[in-house]
């Protein structure tokens, strides 16, 4: 196995909990500055997380962990934490992504998701922490900035009328989110942050990660997240069912809880655009530019609702 050079405090981490860096495997990176390697000697199979660059979202990730696993859902248990320096020693879900799980098991698809949404479904059942921050407007416009400044290239002091139509417009759409008690949003609920766990019952089967940046909210985005997803494809006809599916297990007032639905997938898919497009421009991470497609399929989609008409018309002119 590869042996990395590694910070000295990582070292001395490692050094303290007998595990050599040479049992490490550097993962795949995400779009974070955390770093994630796998652990696997003959004492120990674990995840080191290290966050050394985002400390806070480290203290987050432990505060929601535990909530979530005093809730009995499937958070990764944690074996060591050091939060001065970062780093953290967490249970390890192995090969049971659902990105890679769908690849294997094609058949399976519809199954693995109804099983996301059983969650959700959970999920939405408990009340939400107090010790969360609330998804509110305020950063719901912050996110839909990424589109303007990184897809669009806008600056306000040059794009001042421009900019002030799409906020009149955001708090328009806005306005038609209501009706839903707010819930516990996990925020980056797709299939590479999902598991399952075939081995535990009923929603222990879904584990969890990435989930540090969870703010108090509507529960469509996290459904919305899930079936809009552009990392997977699911066919328009699989949506639907998986919505109908979400809507026939929840007590909710459908049409509201649609706007909500669209409303929110729109304003998350411009986000990403965003969120993408600066990660190639920024931090020369250009892997997520083969999703910007997808992406602009599922949006050229959702705005072909009424509710959207002078969104689509401000989007076709910018």
């Amino acid at each position: 196995m590869k042996k990395y050079k590694l910070p000295v405090s990582l070292e001395s981490f490692l050094k303290k909990k007998n595990i050599n860096s040479s049992s490490l495997k550097l993962l795949k990176n995400d779009a974070s500055r955390r770093q994630y390697y796998r652990v696997n000697n003959l004492r120990l199979k674990c995840l080191l997380m290290d966050s050394t660059l985002e400390k806070n979202s480290l203290k987050d990730f432990i505060k929601i962990s535990s909530w979530l696993k005093k809730n009995g859902f499937s958070a990764p248990n944690l074996y060591s934490v050091d939060e001065r320096k970062g780093l953290l020693l967490l249970e390890d879900f192995e090969e049971n992504k659902f990105s890679i799980l769908l690849k294997k098991n094609k058949t399976k698809k519809i199954y693995y998701y109804k099983k996301a949404i059983d969650l959700l479904t959970s999920l939405s059942k408990v009340p939400a922490p107090k010790f969360i921050n609330k998804y509110d407007d305020s950063v719901l416009y912050k996110e839909l900035n990424l589109y303007l400044v990184w897809h669009l290239g806008f600056e306000k002091s040059i794009n001042k009328n421009e900019v002030n139509e799409w906020v009149n417009i955001w708090k328009k759409l806005f306005k038609k989110i209501e009706g839903k008690k707010p819930v516990m949003v996990l925020r980056d609920f797709h299939v590479d942050n999902i598991f399952y766990l075939k081995e535990r019952s009923k929603e222990k089967k879904i584990g969890l990660i990435d989930f540090q940046d969870g703010l108090i909210g509507h529960p469509a985005y996290d459904l919305v997240s899930l079936l809009q997803d552009v990392r997977v494809f699911l066919s328009k006809e699989e949506r639907k069912y998986l919505y109908k599916y979400f809507v026939s297990k929840n007590i909710l007032n459908k049409e509201k809880f649609y706007d909500a639905y669209l409303i929110l997938g729109t304003q998350r898919l411009l986000k990403i655009i965003g969120i993408f497009k600066r990660l190639s421009i920024q931090e020369n991470k250009h892997n997520y530019i083969k999703f910007l497609p997808r992406a602009n399929t599922l949006l050229k989609q959702n705005l072909k609702n009424k509710i959207f008409y002078e969104l689509r018309d401000w989007i076709s002119s910018n």
